[in-house]
C-alpha cells in the first residue's frame, strides 16, 4: 500500500468513526458507498461497524494494539497540513487510527482463524566486549554502576545503561591504543561512550571496533552494521568511520550510518555539523539534512535530501517505512525481532507506508500490516511465513 494509498484509507476510516457520533454529508454519505461497493470486505467492515455488540467487543481489545507510534505520525501530519486540514480535530483523528488498527486488524484476525500461541518479544539492550586479548564480557549482565578491569581496560556502566571503556593506568607505562570490539546480535541494540566522550547508538546485528585510547592525530574506529554518532569536537584530531564502502571524516557533529552487509547501499545521513564522505574514487562533503549513498554495483556516490525521521527512527524506538517493499520491511524487522522469514506469492507489489513502535510485540506489528488486507502471515516458533492476498 503506497502512502498516498494509505492516507486514503485514513480518510475512510475518518468517515466511519464520525458516523458513529454524528450525521454525515451528503457527500461524505457518498464516498462511504463507493468505498463499500468496492470490495466485499470493505462491506463486511462497513456491516460490523454498525453492530453495537461488536463495536463494544472491539474497543474493549483496543490495548492488544498499538496506537502510540500510529497517533505521533498522525499528529506530525496534522501539524504540517494544519491550515487545509482545520476540519479534522485530534479527537476524530484519534477515533480513525483507532478504528483502523483495533476492527481492522481484529477483522483480518477473524477472516484468517488464526491463533498466536506464543508473542514474539522485541529486542532489548544486549553486547558483547571482545577485548584485544581475545577475553570477552558480556555487557548486559553488568550492573548499573558496576566496573571491571579487563587486559588492561577498564569497563564501567552507568546509572543510565551506557558503556564506557578507558585503559587503565599502570604506573611508568604508556598504554598502547589497541582495538576492541562491541557487537549488538540480531535482536540487541547498545549505546557506548568513548574514550573520547563521543556517543554511539549501535543498532542491531552490529559491531564497532575502536580504541580504548585515541591517538594524539586522529580518531579511528570501524563500524558494521547500522549506529548513530554524536561526535565529541576536537579540530585537531578528526573522527573517522571506516565501513566496507565509506570512509566518513568528522570534527564534530551528530550523523547516522547504516553499512549493513546485505544491504545494496550504505547511507550516511547528517544531522548536525559537517562531513566528509570518500569512497574509492570520489569524495563529498554533506551538509546538514543531506544523505550520501554509495552502492555495492557501482562507484556512485549519491548526494540526497535526507529523510531525518526515517533514518534515525530505530534510534528513536520506531519502524518508519515510506513506501517500502513487503521484503525490505521484513529485513529490517528480521534483524530485531530474531527472525527467520519466508514467502508464499507475490510480493513485487506489496508497499507500505507507516509508522510502528519497535517496543511492541512482533505480532502487534504484522497485525497491522495485516490489517490493510494486502498480505496474511503465520508464526510457528521463529519462523514467520508472509504470504499474498
Amino acid at each position: 500500500m503506497t502512502s498516498k494509498a494509505f492516507y486514503k484509507q485514513e480518510h475512510i476510516i475518518y468517515l466511519l468513526s464520525k458516523r458513529l457520533q454524528q450525521p454525515l454529508s451528503i457527500e461524505e454519505e457518498e464516498e462511504i458507498v463507493v468505498w463499500r461497493q468496492t470490495s466485499q470486505a470493505n462491506q463486511l467492515l462497513f456491516e460490523q461497524l454498525n453492530d453495537p455488540s461488536k463495536v463494544s467487543s472491539w474497543l474493549a481489545k483496543m490495548k492488544a494494539y498499538d496506537l502510540e507510534a500510529s497517533m505521533d505520525r498522525i499528529k506530525r501530519r496534522m501539524v504540517v497540513n494544519s491550515k487545509r486540514q482545520k476540519q479534522r480535530t485530534v479527537y476524530w483523528m484519534a477515533a480513525s487510527i483507532l478504528i483502523f488498527l483495533c476492527m481492522g486488524g481484529l477483522f483480518m484476525y477473524e477472516k484468517n482463524h488464526k491463533e498466536v500461541k506464543q508473542m514474539i518479544p522485541p529486542g532489548r539492550p544486549i553486547a558483547q566486549l571482545k577485548l584485544h586479548d581475545g577475553s570477552t564480557v558480556d555487557l548486559d549482565r553488568l550492573s548499573a554502576g558496576e566496573s571491571t578491569s579487563r587486559a588492561g581496560v577498564r569497563i564501567t556502566k552507568t546509572a543510565d545503561g551506557q558503556i564506557t571503556c578507558n585503559y587503565t593506568t599502570v604506573s611508568g607505562r604508556k598504554p598502547v591504543a589497541n582495538y576492541n570490539t562491541i557487537a549488538t546480535p540480531i535482536g540487541g541494540e547498545y549505546r557506548v561512550v568513548l574514550p573520547d566522550g563521543s556517543l554511539v547508538w549501535l543498532n542491531a546485528n552490529s559491531s564497532l571496533a575502536f580504541p580504548s585510547q585515541f591517538t594524539e592525530r586522529k580518531r579511528n574506529v570501524r563500524l558494521t552494521g547500522e549506529a548513530y554518532f554524536e561526535i565529541v569536537h576536537d579540530v585537531g584530531r578528526p573522527f573517522i568511520v571506516n565501513t566496507r564502502q565509506q570512509t566518513i571524516y568528522v570534527l564534530g557533529t551528530k550523523f547516522n550510518v547504516q553499512a549493513y552487509q546485505d544491504e545494496l547501499a550504505m547511507k550516511t545521513t547528517l544531522l548536525e555539523g559537517a562531513v566528509q564522505v570518500r569512497t574509492a574514487h570520489q569524495q563529498q562533503v554533506l551538509k546538514v539534512g543531506e544523505e550520501a549513498r554509495s552502492y555495492v554495483a557501482d562507484d556512485r556516490l549519491d548526494i540526497e535530501r535526507a529523510d531525518i525521521e526515517a533514518a534515525l527512527a530505530w534510534k528513536n524506538g520506531y519502524f518508519v517505512f515510506n513506501d517500502e517493499n513487503i521484503v525490505d520491511i521484513m529485513k529490517k524487522i528480521g534483524r530485531w525481532y530474531q527472525i527467520d522469514v519466508t514467502y508464499v506469492g507475490d510480493m513485487e507489489d506489496k508497499i507500505f507506508a507507516g509508522t510502528f513502535s519497535k517496543r511492541k510485540s512482533l505480532q502487534h506489528l504484522l497485525s497491522s500490516l495485516a490489517a490493510t488486507g494486502e498480505i496474511t502471515y503465520e508464526i510457528k516458533g521463529r519462523r514467520v511465513t508472509i504470504m499474498s492476498e
